[in-house]
């Protein structure tokens, strides 16, 4: 599957897709983890915003950090801030412990992923960049998958061998330091890609491209933080059902989006990219529109499915995509201003979100129909004769 790749582009990518079984493992079980340590959903808040600002604080140094640093050493810090924030959070001594954990986890969120784009770009010939960076996705995800099914299941199975329920969700919970037992060893070995311009040009055709890039993304970004966070609360909500079988749906999303992505570079060649982000992204605000009329739990399981997979199984050709828009030196400042867009947005999201389910369990989705419907047609307007 990797074959066609250099050493060093297997290596990350296999890395990569080892570690993401403990990432969304982590996001999926964080709440239920907080709330049997004893925290409420106010200081629930704190914490997640806490991440999501220096989150978005990294995203806008991630690109000047790795014109100093290089790309793999900057990844290297990212990985070592990660290990020592979720040490932190499975320690969870006091709350001033747990709130350096998510400040150290957001340092990582920040530094991570536009240097792990830009740098996977530069590692892999032009012409296999969709290819490379949609089976990055796809292994990653299908991973994802199987952390998810683990963190559903794994806190019940400890309770029934007497454990206490905090032990048990701290147990399970201890498990997410293993990304980082994957990624630092890899990072340790591959070799860097040189930078050979250390600064930046700022000139107006960049900022442009950069903009052209982060306002569709701000608007997403905000769509998905008005309702994303919350749907695990909502299906428990709505259709009352258990944290494992609320499991199964992000299991499911996971799988398939996985196993979609690997055909996603077919459709990219034969339709171009623009066409298939836009296409997908459209057919997955349709279903949002509908998704609160849904009135029992498989169908709006299969439903919310679908609208996930639509909706993330583009994210590789959009980076990809963007990738191909910039000069080496450019790629990660790039990418995280792009990313700092959406991460502010999506902390405003949360706050919207919040409000608008007080008020409704329906009026959320209409809101974030509406967004992602408004980011898809300046998508296509700025990048159509592009595709």
């Amino acid at each position: 599957m990797l074959s066609g790749y250099g050493r060093d582009a297997r290596i990350l990518i296999g890395a990569n897709a080892l570690g993401q079984t403990f990432l969304w493992f982590s996001f999926f079980i964080m709440p239920f983890y907080l709330k049997a340590l004893g925290y409420g959903m106010k200081a629930m808040g704190v914490f997640f915003s806490a991440q999501t600002i220096v989150g978005g604080l990294f995203f806008l140094l991630a690109g000047p950090i790795s014109l100093r640093l290089g790309y793999r050493r900057t990844l290297l810090l990212s990985a070592l801030a990660g290990l020592a924030g979720r040490v932190l959070q499975v320690s969870a001594a006091n709350w001033g412990v747990l709130f350096t954990g998510f400040v150290l986890v957001g340092v990582n969120m920040g530094l991570r992923q536009p240097n792990y784009n830009a740098y996977l770009s530069e590692l892999v010939p032009d012409d296999k960049r969709h290819e490379a960076f949609s089976k990055s996705f796809g292994l990653g995800t299908l991973f994802n998958s199987l952390g998810v099914l683990l963190a559903g299941f794994l806190p019940g199975y400890l309770m029934g061998l007497s454990l206490a329920e905090e032990t048990a969700y701290r147990v399970t919970f201890s498990l997410s330091i293993l990304q980082f037992i994957f990624v630092i060893p890899a990072l340790l070995v591959v070799r860097d890609v040189e930078v050979k311009e250390k600064r930046i040009r700022w000139e107006r055709a960049l900022i442009l491209k950069i903009l052209k890039f982060s306002l569709p993304s701000a608007l997403i970004g905000l769509g998905a933080g008005i309702t994303i966070p919350f749907m695990s609360l909502y299906f428990k909500i709505r259709f009352g059902e258990t944290l494992s079988a609320i499991s199964y749906v992000f299991f499911f999303q996971q799988l398939a989006m996985g196993l979609g992505s690997f055909g996603l570079p077919e459709l990219v060649r034969r339709y171009g990219p623009v066409r298939v982000i836009t296409s997908f992204q459209g057919t997955a605000t349709f279903l949002f529109v509908i998704f609160p009329s849904i009135e029992t739990f498989v169908p709006a399981g299969a439903v919310y499915v679908l609208r996930a997979i639509l909706m993330n199984i583009i994210w590789p050709i959009n980076s990809s995509f963007m990738m191909g828009f910039f000069k080496t030196e450019e790629k990660a400042t790039a990418n995280g201003i792009q990313q700092a867009f959406s991460t502010f947005m999506r902390g405003i999201g949360n706050s919207l979100g919040g409000t608008l389910f007080a008020l409704s369990l329906a009026y959320p989705f209409y809101a974030t129909a509406l967004l992602y419907a408004v980011a898809t047609g300046l998508f296509y307007t700025f990048f159509r004769r592009y595709n």
